[in-house]
């Protein structure tokens, strides 16, 4: 039986395969731990913007109102919480900027700019990527790791 020629991947392929896969996935990441945070943290400013106003309200017989207030103490502080177990900010952020990373490497390749400028610029693009990618999932297992020793103790 006849050996069959490994196929190469391509520039064109490596450059939407590989690299504007990972942009759009990041780049959708980074949109729905923006959009999480911005959620909770515009509830979070209109509870405490209500909680004073509804307080002046509150004479002898109150009651309600009291729960309100109450009940948007509990609400502040259970968001508040959220953003900090969740860190949708932070995750947020480190999409974006991995994000970034990868359309700067793709920028430069593409334009023959910086390490681009001669030589072997696809294996180069390809090392620079998979490195990136690479300590990108290991920040990340150590990340979970982290977090689930913190939560055992």
């Amino acid at each position: 039986m006849k050996k069959q020629p490994t196929p190469k991947m391509t520039e064109a392929d490596y450059l939407t395969q590989r690299i504007e896969d990972q942009i759009k996935w990041y780049s959708s990441k980074s949109r729905w731990n923006q959009k999480r945070y911005k959620a909770i943290k515009i509830g979070i400013i209109v509870i405490s913007v209500l909680i004073p106003f509804l307080t002046g309200l509150i004479d002898e017989n109150g009651f309600w109102l009291k729960v309100a207030v109450g009940i948007g103490g509990v609400m502040i502080a259970a968001g508040e919480s959220i953003l900090s177990l969740q860190k949708y900010q932070e995750n947020w952020m480190e999409y974006r900027k991995a994000s970034e990373t990868l359309k700067r490497e793709r920028l430069l390749f593409l334009t023959q700019s910086g390490p681009y400028r001669q030589g072997a610029r696809l294996q180069l693009l390809v090392e620079r990527i998979e490195d990136f990618t690479e300590n990108e999932n290991k920040a990340w297992l150590e990340y979970v790791k982290t977090e689930n020793s913190d939560l055992k103790d």
